[in-house]
């Protein structure tokens, strides 16, 4: 072979490289030069000896406890025997045996949450269900002014119980946060009308509505057929007998011919504070987790990238947090939060790609879970370090546009709801000429000359 034809092999070489490279909108991060050292230094750590730390001892590793008798011990209200609804959608639910057991099986992380954050406030098993009711445990994405996340939270009233709510990270789709959002609202509902029935309504239909419809009568008096006679929405009271059908199967499966499932070793999630926010990929290659998995369980983050606004952790299967914790530990914190997927477009050694783009070869095995040893083919898709390009706005979604009433809540004033929503105080005095005095809880402001 002439030595021009090596030169052009190599030019070829290289320039495959840079294109994959520059595919990434940021400069690769370099860790500092150290002065020379005295003596050359040791090789990076080979994966095969990154220490993995020994499991703990606090049960990780043994399947949880089961959550169903936990909930029967709490369930506080008649379930079965409440109301003709209820029996009509316990059977419903029965009807489709399989999906039904399937889906419990799908939330059983996030449920084994809700069950130690219900018993931690002794607050009534039923509420175990509320998620399942409001979207069966799964992370619905915003759009627009429209409820999010499992517990459906409508955006003001995470914001005002101190969710971020944005682009980048949505608190509503937090299993964690939002669970303990929500479970404040029933806390608060009960404390309000003594009544757990009407907590569960309130969560549905509004606290102002319920107090509105009760008038000056006492919720503990009230009978099921007393309370089905209120003139809430008909999705209010169907709501209720919703939640107590769930209830009424886990009472009883075995009167409905339903199979409830049980956990497995990792169904019990542990949440895991960073020190520095890291990309979801990179975390999903260093705990071991199936990126899909990872991404359910954190879908609060709505980007690979962990929002700067939001406080940086993980929920993990417990039987991975310990590997995951090790395996970070060797990742300089230089690398955590920028990652790029490419395609590597030529084949080589992996050592060759960690030389040319300057990171430690160790990193680089790490992130992409192989060998340092290993060779890349051309068809390889690479986790690399470097931002990724902004992601084009999705014209399927919603424009969030702005509801057309406020309703005052407690805290309140003019100036702090012209500020949330973009307005000038002078034009919200003169939509709403009323308000020049004392906000009275309940009252709605208009947001704008044709509102109603």
């Amino acid at each position: 072979m002439s030595r021009r034809t090596v030169a052009r092999l190599r030019t070829g070489l290289l320039g495959a490289g840079v294109a994959v490279l520059a595919a990434c909108s940021a400069p690769v991060l370099r860790p500092p030069v150290p002065a020379p050292p005295p003596s050359p230094a040791p090789p990076p750590p080979r994966v095969a000896d990154v220490p993995i730390r020994a499991p703990s001892l606090d049960g990780a590793t043994a399947a949880p406890e089961s959550p169903w008798a936990r909930l029967r011990s709490r369930f506080a209200m008649q379930a079965c025997d409440y109301r003709p609804g209820v029996q009509r959608w316990a059977r419903s639910y029965a009807r489709g045996s399989r999906a039904f057991t399937a889906s419990w099986e799908r939330a059983m992380p996030v449920l084994l949450l809700v069950v130690d954050e219900i018993e931690k406030r002794d607050l009534p098993g039923e509420f175990a269900m509320l998620p399942y009711v409001e979207s069966g445990y799964q992370p619905v994405a915003p759009r627009g002014d429209r409820p999010a996340g499992m517990w459906q939270l409508m955006p003001d009233t995470a914001r005002g119980s101190g969710l971020a709510v944005d682009k980048d990270y949505d608190g509503r789709l937090d299993p964690l946060a939002s669970t303990r959002v929500a479970l404040d609202l029933i806390e608060r509902y009960r404390k309000e009308f003594a009544d757990w029935r009407l907590a569960n309504m309130a969560f549905n239909s509004g606290e102002f509505r319920v107090k509105k419809l009760l008038g000056e009568r006492d919720p503990r008096t009230l009978s099921a057929e007393e309370l089905g006679k209120v003139a809430f929405n008909p999705i209010t009271h169907e709501h209720l007998d919703r939640l107590l059908a769930l209830a009424c199967i886990v009472e009883d499966p075995q009167r409905f011919g339903i199979e409830l499932p049980e956990p497995s070793t990792d169904d019990r999630l542990q949440s895991v504070d960073l020190k520095a926010g890291m990309d979801l990929r990179l975390a999903a290659r260093l705990s071991g987790v199936e990126i899909d998995d990872l991404r359910r369980w954190n879908a609060g983050y709505r980007r690979n990238r962990m929002s700067a606004d939001a406080k940086p952790r993980l929920l993990l299967p417990a039987t991975h947090a310990d590997r995951f914790l090790a395996a970070a530990d060797s990742v300089p914190v230089a690398y955590w939060s920028d990652w790029c997927e490419q395609p590597a477009a030529r084949s080589g050694g992996l050592g060759s790609w960690a030389a040319q783009i300057g990171v430690p070869v160790a990193v680089l095995a790490l992130a992409n879970s192989i060998d340092e040893n290993s060779t890349v083919t051309h068809s390889t898709r690479l986790l690399l370090p470097g931002r990724e390009p902004e992601p084009l706005a999705d014209t399927r979604s919603e424009p969030a546009r702005r509801p057309r009433t406020h309703v005052i809540a407690s805290g309140d004033t003019l100036s702090a709801i012209a500020r949330r929503y973009g307005l000038s105080l002078k034009d919200l005095r003169r939509w709403n000429p009323r308000a020049h005095g004392t906000l009275h809880l309940g009252d709605r402001l208009r947001l704008g000359p044709t509102a109603d």
